[in-house]
């Protein structure tokens, strides 16, 4: 797995960019301090005839991206290989508070974590933090 940072097109360190949630003034935010924790994600398309998966991490305080090529080949090129390539990078960046919205990565790790002699032989075993 190899992470790139990539430049921000977002608002700088401090300046605010308008939020969704303003225009309907019944919303909330669920939880304050959203601003410092990490946001991973993992994609897969298909580009000339290819399937290509990348992902990504976020940090709003820190206002930077990192760019994370999965290195997933044949059978292991997925979405979620992408999604957990993100959740590692995140983590080998010292992120404590990761955001993902890939419940299939969060059972994973579970599974990882309670039953690790199940995933000896797992296809995405190669990926490593």
């Amino acid at each position: 797995m190899q992470t790139t940072r990539c430049s921000s097109h977002r608002p700088a360190l401090g300046e605010l960019a308008p939020l969704s949630h303003q225009s309907k003034p019944g919303l909330t935010l669920k939880i304050s301090d959203w601003k410092f924790w990490s946001y991973t994600d993992g994609s897969c398309h298909t580009q000339e005839g290819k399937t290509v998966i990348g992902a990504g991490v976020y940090h709003p305080s820190l206002g930077n991206s990192h760019l994370v090529e999965p290195n997933g080949a044949g059978i292991n090129n997925t979405i979620g290989r992408a999604e957990l390539a993100a959740i590692a990078a995140a983590i080998t960046h010292d992120h404590t508070q990761i955001a993902t919205d890939s419940l299939t990565s969060l059972h994973q790790i579970r599974k990882q974590l309670l039953y690790p002699e199940k995933h000896r032989h797992h296809v995405q075993g190669d990926l490593k933090i």
